[in-house]
């Protein structure tokens, strides 16, 4: 009677978590087969390696398509808690970064090439986990995931090094490259966790994020601040359109925005990096398929090696971090005093945030340097 009064209680719990998990792997290989679908159509829109349709015009587009549907499946749902004001502020914030973030990562693919530029997003993973660390007490970090995080790093240092062939990349070309890494990575742990606080439905979040993403977008259009460096007095709204490649690029520019935003409600901002690296590897074949793209024995080891890490990642790390964090609740649960961080982890943490913050400003005045 006791072992299955135990199993009673054990089992809701077990459950629970298992559906977690599967939550977190469906979301994870959506963001995968969705993201390597939108980086292939996104080549493949491209004429001779330029863009004949205006790119903020192309996310402004994408946003209200987001926005649409997000207002469908809002509608849909029963919750109906209005947003505080605090957070339409930060979703304005996040809304400008990801817009002046989006024109500059299509402008950097312009101008750079594409080793360079797959070689400074290899870093994202890293510099996303370090601004969690850093910025928030309550993120832990299991050993396992830090060696994940280092592995996954030096396999895609691997997988890309070989397609450098453009050489040696501009100053100015590199330090908004290096810039466009440090935004993506803090916006990214931001709209992590404001979803994840859940001050109202995520539906109504994208919302507040898309709406406000068009209107930026837009007013990039119309001013000329984006990629092709046209506005609305050169280049008409829906100009390059008839590309049969845009269309799908729009599409899956729409649902990418979703399954991004799931991966954050019941992920993290590291799971999404881990989907773009595992992406990174699949597309590789894809390259060499489509493209003409050689590739080595040295990029299939940093591929081997990005996809053994993402399942260290998921089958190991991960469910060692929920122990701890449980053990952590459980501890609290009873009253019993938790461990408390030492005074060298918060003067590391309190320095890794100084030095980035630092570094980051640094990078921004050196780039206005070349044009004031």
């Amino acid at each position: 009677v006791s072992s299955e009064v135990v199993d009673a209680k054990v089992m809701p719990t077990e459950a629970k978590k298992e559906k977690k998990l599967s939550h977190k792997f469906i979301a994870f290989f959506g963001l995968v087969l969705v993201q390597g679908a939108h980086v292939l159509f996104f080549r493949l829109s491209q004429s001779g390696g330029k863009y004949k349709y205006n790119t903020a015009s192309a996310i402004a587009v994408t946003e209200a398509i987001k926005l649409g549907m997000s207002g469908c499946l809002w509608w849909r749902d029963s919750e109906r808690i209005a947003p505080p004001t605090t957070l339409f502020f930060t979703y304005t914030i996040l809304a400008f970064a990801y817009a002046v973030n989006n024109q500059l990562a299509m402008y950097l693919l312009t101008n750079m090439g594409t080793g360079m530029l797959s070689l400074g997003k290899s870093m994202a993973p890293m510099l996303t986990a370090l601004v969690m660390w850093s910025l928030f007490d309550d993120e832990r970090f299991v050993q396992l995931q830090g060696i994940c995080f280092i592995l996954l790093t030096m396999g895609l240092i691997c997988l890309f090094a070989p397609d450098q062939k453009t050489g040696v990349v501009a100053p100015l070309a590199m330090a908004w490259l290096v810039l466009s890494v440090f935004v993506s990575a803090i916006t990214s742990v931001i709209n992590c966790r404001v979803l994840q606080r859940g001050a109202c439905s995520l539906h109504m979040q994208n919302m507040l994020l898309y709406s406000q993403g068009f209107i930026f977008n837009l007013a990039l259009y119309m001013s000329g601040l984006n990629a092709t460096g046209m506005g609305m007095k050169r280049q008409g709204f829906f100009d390059g359109y008839d590309n049969f490649f845009v269309f799908w690029v729009l599409i899956s520019q729409s649902f990418m925005g979703l399954v991004i935003s799931a991966v954050y409600k019941y992920g993290d901002a590291i799971v999404k990096c881990l989907a773009a690296a595992v992406q990174s590897a699949i597309l590789l074949v894809f390259d060499a398929m489509l493209f003409g793209y050689s590739f080595n024995i040295q990029s299939i080891m940093g591929a081997g090696i990005v996809i053994a890490t993402t399942y260290t990642y998921f089958a190991e790390a991960l469910p060692m971090l929920q122990k701890v964090k449980a053990a952590e609740k459980a501890q609290i649960a009873k009253g019993a005093p938790v461990n408390e961080q030492s005074t060298s982890t918060r003067i590391l943490r309190v320095g890794t945030a100084i030095t980035m913050g630092s570094a980051l400003c640094g990078i921004a005045i050196y780039v206005l340097t070349f044009y004031v």
